[in-house]
């Protein structure tokens, strides 16, 4: 008898299904998305993952709040309809080109705004997708209003940066709503994401929106919890 033909077959299994998860890890570890176009959730790139073996949370602030579970921010607050309010365009219920009719949250005060994950409000697993919408700029110190370069960063549950976006410079020039500026930021991690922080440079004038995270299984992962399955359900049959 060979060696390979000496191990049992589970073991094989076993082996090669962990193989692909560490090499889907390494391969999949993180990807950035944006700064993309955003006018309503269906221009999210996660808007097309099937979140249903995880979670998935998405924050408009139009019940004027903070509340989704598990996450926490740094400064802020949420701002209603105003003439300078600049919300996610669909939020008032139309795509009108002004988000001035929606919920925003509101940075008055510094140019980095940062949020956290708490895995133990979220069934212990830390978000794999996180997102933001970068929506307006006021006063920029020194020069004219409503232009400035963003960055987005992610973190692992270690503080370990994932990568960074930008900066990349948005704005329409106008303090006065208008969504044709708004820009999704957002970053997949295999491992968990722990924070994010989203800096709009020389502002403390500034607005995000539809900040969005979820949990999926790693699909490696999922293939080998199947192999376990498929093999118990095999020597329940004695074969």
């Amino acid at each position: 008898m060979s060696g390979l033909q000496s191990i049992p077959r589970v073991t094989i299994w076993v082996t090669v299904a962990a193989f692909c998860v560490f090499n889907a890890d390494a391969v999949l570890a993180q990807t950035p998305f944006g700064p993309s176009p955003y006018l309503q959730f269906s221009d999210s790139p996660f808007s097309s993952i099937d979140f249903s073996s995880g979670y998935f949370h998405l924050e408009d602030f139009e019940d004027e709040e903070l509340n989704t579970p598990g996450v926490t921010d740094s400064q802020g607050e949420v701002i209603g309809p105003d003439f300078q309010t600049d919300s996610v365009d669909a939020d008032d219920g139309m795509i009108d080109g002004l988000g001035q009719l929606g919920h925003s949250w509101y940075l008055g005060d510094g140019e980095l705004l940062e949020f956290f994950f708490d895995g133990s409000a979220l069934g212990g697993l830390l978000p794999t997708h996180v997102g933001i919408v970068w929506t307006d700029v006021g006063f920029v110190q020194g020069e004219a209003f409503g232009f400035a370069d963003v960055s987005f960063e992610a973190f692992d549950a270690g503080d370990n940066s994932l990568g960074v976006i930008g900066p990349d410079l948005l704005g329409d020039g106008s303090v006065e709503g208008g969504t044709a500026e708004d820009r999704f930021f957002g970053m997949f991690s295999s491992g968990g994401i722990a924070r994010i922080a989203i800096t709009t440079d020389n502002s403390s004038d500034w607005e995000i929106d539809h900040l969005q995270y979820g949990f999926v299984p790693e699909p490696a992962s999922v293939v080998l919890v199947a192999i376990g399955t498929a093999w118990l359900a095999r020597k329940r049959r004695g074969r």
